[in-house]
């Protein structure tokens, strides 16, 4: 009898445990701009469950280096061995980037330490259902996060899976649909899986050295993102941005002043690369000196 008591006691407190590990913190918005296809926000939890998170907010961007972070944005679908590969897919087209890139600069610019901003973009798919692209952004440890929890979802309108989303842009329906991936690659520090709008699917999460990425873009670029953030031709017709940096870039690689800086950035970044591999080793030393040794 004692024992089935004990053994029902310890379950009992393992379900208790396990759940309340898995629940979903409650979401607390501040709203920046919000219409009727999309919004951008500030999102942050409970206190009790704020823990040490802190991030490197409220945080100055200009609309220029936004756009051009975020058009270079891409997902590689998953497939398997014997499958051929998938075409990449933009995540952001250049309507949907015209739409969100004042706000999210706003967002940055007021935000505080414990919040991270969040966007939801909707695009009409039929009569009944739309397309769902949502996901987040914070900066920590000197490094951009980005996190695309759902990408081009389709869903019925008005749709429980629809509203959990709205509620938490970071809920995953049936996972983002890839990989992030960003061009030139190198300034691609990590992707990881990210669970924390739920354990249903995983959002992916990218970590960026968007410093470096900067530094490596010239200003003929950020001059022609500048330009592309006004809304030009007829709205509701999404169009990629990717053919336009790329003909922008080969019209300007032939400067021999583009050639320098771009190589400019290149240098910092390596300098700053060899720099976190010089503290690397400096910490392993200090490590092994204070290790006993062997006789």
């Amino acid at each position: 009898m004692f024992c089935t008591n004990f053994l029902r006691s310890f379950f009992a407190l393992l379900f208790l445990a396990l759940t309340s590990a898995c629940a979903v913190p409650s979401i607390h918005s501040r709203p920046v701009q919000e219409e009727p296809t999309w919004f951008v926000r500030l999102d942050s939890v409970d206190p009790v469950d704020r823990r040490t998170v802190g991030y490197q907010h409220p945080a100055t961007w200009s609309e220029q280096d936004l756009f051009a972070i975020l058009s270079r944005l891409f997902l590689e679908q998953r497939v398997g061995l014997m499958d051929d590969p998938r075409p990449v897919r933009q995540v952001f087209s250049r309507e949907e980037l015209q739409h969100i890139v004042p706000s999210v600069r706003e967002a940055f610019h007021t935000a505080m330490p414990q919040e991270w901003v969040a966007f939801t973009i909707v695009q009409p798919s039929g009569t009944e259902n739309h397309a769902l692209t949502s996901g987040g952004l914070f900066l920590e440890a000197d490094r951009l996060h980005i996190v695309v929890a759902n990408h081009r979802t389709i869903l019925p309108t008005n749709s429980p899976e629809g509203l959990k989303v709205r509620h938490n842009p970071l809920y995953s329906v049936n996972g983002s649909g890839g990989i992030l991936g960003l061009e030139p690659r190198r300034y691609v520090l990590s992707t990881k899986a990210n669970w924390s709008g739920g354990y249903r699917a995983s959002a992916n999460e990218m970590v960026l050295d968007h410093v470096g990425l900067l530094a490596s873009i010239n200003l003929s670029d950020r001059m022609e993102s500048t330009r592309l953030i006004s809304p030009s031709g007829p709205p509701g017709l999404p169009q990629t941005l990717h053919s336009n940096v790329e003909s922008t870039a080969e019209a300007t690689t032939s400067d021999p002043a583009v050639a320098i800086h771009r190589l400019e950035g290149e240098i910092e970044h390596l300098k700053r690369q060899l720099a976190d591999k010089q503290r690397e080793v400096e910490r392993l030393k200090a490590n092994s000196l204070g290790q006993p040794t062997s006789r």
